[in-house]
């Protein structure tokens, strides 16, 4: 009988701690479109993944409790939102520190001061499973139209003034990354990174490639293209 109890109360418990678990929603749902994005380009994996959870004045913090391959297994990679900002990517010690080093990396992200962080208030941390679905391109949308006529507009005042061609590879409206294969007006061919969100009222923060090569991302875009230039007949 008294094992019966104790038994019942575990259960109530570990069911306490589940409830008690939960992370605003907006800031779970962009941990899981960034990893199904991840996942389709060889980084991860979909299902069911273990993190620790905490939360500091209001921003998300996850640490990923699985390692990947050829990973220092004494850090972790961590995840953290703040509203209004891209999910950033660091890594971090496997240990209790974790929560103050994600803190000072969003600090850098957000040029704070680094006293804020010493005055911000960081709570424990509680284990956490997220489902991160397969990744799929939006369907056609009055949304994915406007969205691609805009990150076109963007791109034309970058500086690639009157393209001949332009394809991204077909997106997600939530992807945290857009690639531009473009042919110039002078049919040189370019590529151009744009760290991408749906919501902000500039979509693009641009970006090269490091070591990437024109035809390894051109042949990724052209895998599964979404035409920008010359316009696509609907």
């Amino acid at each position: 009988m008294i094992e019966r109890y104790l038994l019942l109360g575990l259960v109530s418990a570990l069911a306490y701690g589940q409830r008690g678990c939960v992370p605003p929603e907006e800031a779970l749902d962009n941990l899981k479109d960034y990893l199904s994005y991840s996942s389709e380009r060889g980084s991860g994996r979909t299902g069911a993944r273990h993190f620790s959870y905490s939360t500091a004045d209001g921003d998300s913090l996850f640490l990923q409790q699985e390692v990947p391959r050829y990973f220092d297994k004494t850090k972790r990679l961590v995840y953290v939102f703040r509203k209004g900002y891209s999910l950033l990517e660091t890594s971090c010690p496997a240990d209790s520190r974790w929560m103050e080093c994600a803190q000072e990396a969003l600090l850098g992200l957000t040029r704070g001061a680094a006293a804020a962080a010493r005055e911000r208030t960081v709570k424990g941390s509680c284990d956490l499973l997220v489902t991160i679905p397969k990744w799929h391109p939006s369907p056609d949308s009055s949304l994915k139209r406007r969205l691609a006529s805009e990150v076109l507009q963007e791109l034309m005042n970058f500086g690639w003034e009157r393209p001949k061609e332009v394809y991204v590879g077909d997106f997600n409206v939530h992807d945290p990354e857009m690639d531009f294969y473009i042919v110039d007006a002078d049919g040189k061919e370019n590529i151009q990174g744009c760290r991408f969100n749906a919501f902000r009222v500039t979509h693009c923060e641009w970006h090269m490639y490091g070591q990437s090569t024109l035809e390894s991302v051109k042949r990724e875009i052209m895998e599964r293209p979404y035409r920008l230039v010359p316009p696509r007949v609907r």
